[in-house]
């Protein structure tokens, strides 16, 4: 016993935690399967290993800021008509990210933007990538304040040095000249290392309503694009074609 709790101290000392909580558990597999010294510490260092990548991934997606988990596997294709099989598989097999190319994906409410880019998102993190979430609003409000706000600073740094951005939302509200500016200046720092997925209500040609500047949307388009692929998304909204209700009648028409 004294030999269990002296190898436990070791293993934390070297900072082998999931040895230091399984070492018992290896050391009776391995006598109940006769192991020889090798298969034993393959298992050890296999097991260290998983626990290692297991919690740098729940880092990871707990650090993007997702509002909450989408994943591929439940995006609805057969509902979504703008995106193909072979579309949608090319873009789960993220060789995107690694050539730092953007998508945007626009089109009215419910059609699935925001949870094909959370899912994809969600994915890279799942694959090694560090990704970021935030929507237009959440960002603009952490540009203006970074200089003075320790948690804006702090996402915008995450941001920076992440492989994929999602920026959830884009065109929904109008944004002032001066937070036009910081979203520029955002943009064309992210150019060309950060992967950045969009998704927005606007078409191309009515991103100088809400930017209030021609000018302006046309340089952070022109950024956008330069490695990109857009889809437009449409059809009936998911959520109203799929609406759960609480409140049970004879009718099922009683309750709008």
């Amino acid at each position: 016993m004294d030999n269990i709790q002296t190898l436990k101290t070791n293993a934390k000392t070297l900072g082998l935690i999931q040895t230091r909580n399984t070492l018992e558990k290896l050391i009776h597999t391995a006598e109940a399967e006769e192991q020889s010294y090798t298969a034993f510490l393959d298992n050890v260092f296999s097991s260290e290993i998983k626990y290692r990548q297991d919690k740098a991934q729940e880092k990871r997606i707990k650090e993007a800021g997702f509002p909450y988990p989408k994943y591929l596997k439940d995006f609805d294709l057969g509902f979504c008509k703008s995106i193909t099989k072979k579309q949608f598989n090319q873009l789960s097999e993220l060789t995107w990210i690694e050539g730092v190319y953007n998508l945007i994906l626009s089109g009215p409410p419910g059609v699935g933007k925001t949870h094909l880019a959370i899912a994809l998102a969600y994915h890279a993190c799942e694959h090694g990538y560090k990704a970021s979430y935030t929507t237009m609003q959440s960002l603009m409000q952490c540009l203006r304040t970074e200089e003075i706000d320790r948690r804006s600073r702090i996402k915008i740094n995450r941001i920076k040095k992440s492989h994929l951005l999602v920026i959830d939302e884009v065109g929904y509200l109008p944004i002032t000249a001066a937070e036009g500016n910081l979203f520029f200046q955002l943009i064309s720092e992210l150019q060309e290392q950060t992967s950045i997925i969009i998704t927005t209500n606007k078409g191309f040609e009515e991103w100088a309503e809400f930017l209030d500047d021609p000018a302006l949307a046309t340089a952070i388009l022109d950024r956008l694009s330069y490695q990109c692929d857009r889809i437009k998304m449409s059809g009936k909204s998911y959520r109203l074609e799929n609406r759960k209700s609480f409140l049970k009648g004879d009718n099922k028409d009683d309750v709008q």
